[in-house]
């Protein structure tokens, strides 16, 4: 169950990078497509089919309960008087007279545009498709140009949202209209063949698949971090990301001055670029890239680093025990920590067997856990365990990376202690469990105010600047069975041995997912996504909405706190800046309504996290969820 809440969190990222893009309601004269159908067929198998039916003919075992006869998507007539936008309006506002939901505050814009494209898709053959785009090339590209964006300066451009609002048949008569030139040789019977053609531009319904095409120019640099200089000859692979969608590589290596260029390259905000290489058979990523929209180059570059970095270098800069209670018997512990290399070279580790996995970072959990996990890992190789001691084997470069354990303790007597010793510095070690009648003793934490969510009260608990090999106790008392929401299934598995390709960023396609996921976990009240995923997907409007006014209030009180002379300057930072990390998380989360498709290959990377960077939310957003920064420091 946790997974379903790092794909929502990986939502919120991958979202956060890729932008939106120009829809029909933007205004403004807005000249991109608006949706795809290779998109909208997951959306709509997800959410619609149990109802229209998997083929969209509205032939689905809930048909007959239903108030009225679902149409038939795929009929021929079906889009006769309609238009796209039309169909947007009953996605997103539904019908609930005839028991047809909304859908506007649990999908994006952008992915109910997909859902449009992918319906409007279904009442035509291949075969359609295919002569429409014919008549195209032959009747009107020369005008309109290959990419509808106009060739000759009068004609309109058909990549235009506007033409969402007309019907096939209003496309038509402009199309024979006396002010358009004539389309030759074309029989009436074929007329509808121009406006499949249009919604092609407008909509992308005829996409069965991603296309990797445009004009963009991407440069890469590939530099050694250690020593500076740059690296001539290195092999390079780009990966090349449409939404969350892997679409494409390519490869190729740096000229003499490390640098390698890509052309052709979609240039729409939806697109995402990494850049990879392999030194000393170790892999390195770039920070992912997009193109702005005043631009059509970007450079990307790629850090590697020579070995040599010692145990000294690595600690814990955060670290968060989450204590969730959902199986009778049991205590579920998460267990979030962000490692860091402070030096300019990669940590190998150790190595006591010249045949076995080297063990860079070793996390010993308590003796009696079982059902040790490390979230989000699908692939044998990387993580490996020595009794309960959790080893990856992964080489640490400078920078940070992420790491989320799962595991449970049995209770005895309605009884869990909580301890195992961390073998680095520690500077800071958070402790939350649900505040729902049980007793936490742990004297040698600092008790913080409890975090208050929709889904209950978290105590929350702190130790700062643990010594390496220091083993902090908590013993939590008072539990019973009647505390657990068990539901059969949800038991964990034994997950281990299981992980990424080797390598400074795991396995190879999505090395900087987990950046985003990072802004979430490195927050004192992470135990809330963690418990509410469990909740309905129709209780997320509401539980985001609580959730920004809580962290809101929070960041008030925290402000008035620090005006006060209650807190020091540096806690006051610090815990201001988490509370912004986590409602910059939900306002993502919000506006682009969550992820869906998540590869489950994307979970288990662990990238460097960057939480000081800018947000790309709108300062219209921002202001409306906290206070002015500029105000409050």
């Amino acid at each position: 169950m946790l997974t379903l809440f790092l794909a929502a969190s990986f939502g919120v990222g991958m979202n956060a990078l890729t932008g939106g893009v120009a829809l029909a309601q933007d205004g403004g004269g807005a000249q991109k497509p608006v949706g795809k159908a290779y998109r909208g067929e997951t959306i709509f198998q997800q959410r619609c089919a149990s109802c229209h039916g998997e083929k969209g003919d509205g032939d689905s075992p809930l048909a007959d309960q239903l108030p009225d006869t679902l149409p038939d998507f795929t009929a021929a007539d079906y889009v006769a008087d309609k238009t796209p936008q039309e169909l947007f309006d009953v996605i997103t506002q539904g019908r609930m007279e005839q028991m047809m939901p909304p859908w506007g505050d649990e999908l994006s814009e952008e992915a109910r545009w997909d859902a449009v494209a992918y319906i409007w898709s279904l009442h035509l053959t291949p075969d359609q498709i295919d002569q429409s785009q014919q008549v195209y090339e032959q009747r009107c590209a020369s005008c309109h140009g290959s990419s509808g964006a106009s060739v000759e300066a009068d004609a309109p451009d058909l990549r235009d949202p506007k033409w969402l609002t007309a019907t096939d048949g209003e496309i038509i008569a402009a199309s024979t209209s006396e002010g358009h030139p004539q389309v030759a040789d074309i029989r009436e019977a074929d007329l509808p063949l121009l406006a499949n053609a249009v919604r092609r531009f407008s909509l992308g319904f005829d996409q069965a698949e991603v296309q990797v095409e445009g004009a963009g120019d991407l440069t890469i640099l590939v530099k050694n971090g250690t020593s500076g200089e740059i690296l001539a000859d290195q092999p390079v692979r780009l990966f090349i990301f449409e939404q969350e969608r892997f679409a494409d590589m390519r490869e190729g290596r740096t000229d003499e001055e490390g640098r390698i260029h890509f052309t052709g390259l979609p240039t729409n905000p939806t697109w995402t670029y990494v850049a990879e290489t392999s030194y000393q058979d170790l892999t390195y990523h770039s920070e992912p890239g997009q193109f702005t929209p005043d631009s059509d180059r970007i450079e990307l570059i790629v850090s590697v680093y020579d070995p040599g970095a010692t145990i000294d270098a690595v600690s814990i800069e955060r670290a968060h025990w989450l204590v969730d209670l959902t199986t009778p018997g049991f205590v579920d512990v998460g267990e979030v920590y962000v490692f860091a290399n402070a030096s300019d070279r990669v940590y190998a580790g150790e190595r006591p067997d010249p045949n076995a996995a080297p063990r860079v970072l070793e996390i010993p959990l308590p003796e009696d856990a079982i059902h040790i996990n490390v979230e989000g890992q699908t692939e044998d190789g990387r993580f490996q365990l020595d009794g309960t001691t959790v080893i990856d084997t992964q080489p640490l470069a400078p920078g940070a990376i992420q790491i989320f354990l799962r595991y449970a303790l049995p209770v005895v007597d309605g009884r869990v202690e909580l301890s195992h010793p961390l073998p680095y510095y520690t500077r800071m070690l958070n402790l939350l469990a649900p505040d729902i009648g049980i007793t936490v003793e742990a004297p040698d934490w600092q008790e913080d105010e409890p975090i208050a969510t929709q889904g209950g009260d978290f105590l929350n608990y702190t130790i700062l600047d643990l010594p390496a090999g220091a083993a902090p106790k908590a013993v939590i008392t008072g539990i019973t069975d009647q505390m657990a929401a068990h539901t059969a299934g949800d038991e964990p598995q034994q997950i281990i041995d299981r992980g990424a390709a080797p390598g400074i960023s795991g396995s190879p396609y999505f090395p900087w997912v987990l950046g985003a996921l990072g802004v979430l976990l490195l927050g004192v009240s992470v135990a809330i996504g963690w418990r509410q995923h469990k909740q309905t997907e129709a209780a997320a409007p509401a539980r985001r909405e609580e959730q920004k006014k809580a962290l809101a209030r929070q960041i008030a009180a925290l402000d008035d706190a620090f005006e006060a002379g209650e807190l020091s300057r540096a806690h006051y930072d610090e815990q201001r800046n988490l509370l912004k990390l986590q409602l910059i998380a939900l306002l993502r989360e919000e506006r682009d309504g969550g992820g869906e498709g998540v590869p489950e290959t994307a979970l288990a990377q662990t990238p460097k996290i960057h939480p000081e960077e800018d947000s790309p939310l709108s300062e219209q957003e921002a202001s409306e969820a906290s206070r002015d920064d500029d105000a409050a420091d």
